[in-house]
């Protein structure tokens, strides 16, 4: 099973503002739902509870730390590697890791690939993507955008791989 992160990040790596993304960027939203649709995500607390609900046509996996945390329209764990196991043992071909700022840092060790919008922007956010070592991860796709009268900023959806799975 490929173990792959998900995330649109501004030039100064921020993902979010209050609990929600900095901008619209609908082509952006597209290329997510594309990638994740059909697949296991997981996401932390926080992230479940900005959607208000479990993303359609996933089986949303959502960890959190409250033992007392429950949902009708997901799974609850506790630990990342308990949903990575519960994905592979589901037949999962590639897991999501959706975020937030916590949960990347989380799954960095395990993830295999990253697909990363890169925003061409710099936006105040109090939730961050972490810094790419570029040692360990090798950009191996890029597709370039312009911004348009739906998409404000310009924007690259960039594919990387982890380089002969050092660190894992």
């Amino acid at each position: 099973m490929i173990i792959s992160q998900i995330v649109a990040a501004s030039l100064n790596n921020v993902i979010g503002k209050n609990g929600s993304l900095p901008w619209k960027m609908p082509t952006d939203t597209a290329y997510f739902k594309a990638k994740t649709l059909g697949h296991h995500i997981v996401m932390g607390r926080r992230n479940y509870e900005a959607e208000g609900k479990a993303l359609p046509g996933r089986v949303n996996i959502v960890l959190t730390r409250n033992l007392d945390f429950q949902i009708s329209d997901g799974i609850v764990l506790h630990k990342l590697e308990d949903a990575i196991e519960h994905a592979r043992n589901a037949g999962e071909k590639e897991l999501f890791i959706v975020g937030g700022e916590e949960i990347y840092k989380l799954a960095m060790p395990f993830t295999d690939r990253i697909y990363l919008t890169r925003i061409h922007t710099e936006v105040d956010g109090d939730t961050f993507y972490p810094e790419i070592d570029y040692k360990i991860w090798q950009q191996v796709a890029i597709d370039k955008q312009k911004a348009d009268n739906q998409n404000p900023f310009e924007y690259d959806f960039l594919v990387y791989e982890r380089k002969n799975n050092q660190g894992k």
